[in-house]
């Protein structure tokens, strides 16, 4: 009975728990690594609180519109001479007294400094907004960058995986012709000696695949790196008649969306709006208000109520107009530096846009440059795998000693290892400059 149970029992985990491992092995996408490093990325969350905050305050601007109100209690125990307000006579005695008032008052106009805040709040909010937006960029530059790395260094690696398999096989077929003494023993050392390198070479390249693995991991604040693996598109080979957009083409699609540019934007109008806010302190304010009082005096034979409600009440309306005449220069102060905060939002605005088309035209200039470094390195690639087949042809029938067909081998090696690296930094530079159009990053 109880092998029976256990038979169950595992019978249960293989049922069940072997589809959830499967899952987990499963490789991530560019796509998904960038939606797990969007969702969890500090600088993105403070970003957002920021945006929370700039949310509420163009709230309470609004808010600002609206009447204050204000009601005050209070209720005191008194003894010693007072005046008894009924008979305007002096006693000597213990009493109790309460106090209620109330008031409410409208801002009618104080030049227009409320509707400007409120403009100037909403600037400011959607100011932080394209601070997240800046933040998601980054973010995602960032994956994409490491996400390249891992596949560059996945592709270092299996180069030398198969460099290393073929040099295994000629082993095997050196050994069979120093038998039948066609080769010496000396050919056999110096292969062996070549897959000891190799060995070499190939535990580098799977450190360094592990070495970017935990860094694409830590950029993307990953819990854990169990089973974590990524996959490798299909058309990474299909690069060759990639288009190249020029600098005023790229820059136009940036212009019109990218956050730097719009933050900086919405920067300068909210400085306009500070400007009116400031000027508005050169206008007169005029406020309407109203209020209620009453009071209580346990000196007075009638009741509470009757006290507070019909004897002392008092109710009353006031309209209110202040008027600027001298503040020691701090409105002409204020108006001052509000233009010169709009100035310098204004070559703020320049300076973001003459970074940015530097930035576009640098990046167009790098990717120039590396897609003729990677064509410059598929021709030398074709060169070296033609040298490679004639010294191996040579090799085979004698001609060539095992030295010169090691050289060779680790010419073609090198050879395709500059063109992995300079396809992927290909890849690279042509997602930076997507990265500027707003196109999505893909691979």
């Amino acid at each position: 009975m109880k092998i029976t149970g256990y038979a169950l029992m595992m019978m249960f985990v293989l049922l069940f728990a072997h589809p959830l491992a499967t899952n987990s092995q499963e490789p991530w996408s560019l796509q998904e690594c960038i939606d797990y490093a969007l969702e969890h990325n500090i600088n993105i969350k403070q970003q957002k609180v920021e945006a929370d905050k700039a949310t509420n305050n163009h709230r309470q601007a609004k808010n600002n519109l609206l009447p204050s109100a204000s009601a005050n209690l209070s209720h005191s125990y008194n003894f010693g001479k007072t005046l008894n307000l009924d008979n305007y006579e002096y006693v000597n005695r213990e009493f109790q007294r309460g106090n209620v008032d109330a008031s409410t008052q409208i801002t009618l106009f104080n030049g227009r400094e409320n509707i400007n805040a409120i403009a100037q709040s909403k600037f400011e909010m959607l100011a932080q907004l394209e601070r997240i937006k800046q933040a998601r960029y980054d973010v995602t530059m960032n994956i994409v960058t490491y996400y390249l790395t891992v596949l560059s260094a996945m592709e270092q690696k299996q180069i030398r995986q198969e460099q290393l398999e073929v040099t295994l096989e000629q082993i095997e077929q050196v050994k069979e012709q120093i038998e039948v003494g066609k080769k010496a023993k000396g050919e056999l050392l110096e292969i062996k000696a070549q897959a000891a390198s190799e060995r070499a070479e190939l535990t580098t390249a799977k450190n360094d695949l592990s070495m970017a693995y935990v860094d694409l991991a830590q950029i993307m604040n990953l819990d854990s790196m169990d089973h974590f693996t990524i996959e490798r598109p299909e058309q990474l080979e299909a690069i060759q008649n990639q288009k190249i957009e020029p600098t005023d083409s790229v820059y136009s699609s940036a212009l019109s969306d990218f956050p730097t540019i719009q933050q900086a934007k919405y920067q300068l109008e909210s400085a306009r709006k500070g400007l009116k806010i400031a000027r508005g302190k050169y206008y007169p304010k005029l406020s309407l208000g109203a209020g209620f009082y009453s009071y209580y005096s346990e000196l007075s034979k009638p009741s509470y109520l009757k006290q507070m409600r019909d004897l002392n009440a008092n109710m009353g309306f006031q309209l209110s107009l202040s008027i600027p005449i001298f503040s020691q220069f701090s409105n002409k102060t204020r108006v001052a530096n509000a233009r010169l905060d709009l100035k310098n939002t204004r070559y703020q605005l320049q300076q973001e846009k003459q970074n940015l088309y530097k930035n576009i035209q640098k990046a167009r200039n790098e990717a120039i440059a590396a897609y003729e470094n990677y064509q410059a390195n598929q021709e030398a690639l074709e060169s070296y795998q033609e040298a490679f087949h004639y010294a191996e042809e040579k090799y085979e029938v004698g001609l060539v000693d095992a030295v010169e067909y090691r050289i060779a081998k680790n010419d073609l090696s090198r050879a395709r290892s500059r063109v992995s690296r300079s396809k992927f930094n290909f890849i690279f530079r042509l997602k930076i400059l997507e990265f500027y159009m707003g196109k999505a990053m893909e691979i």
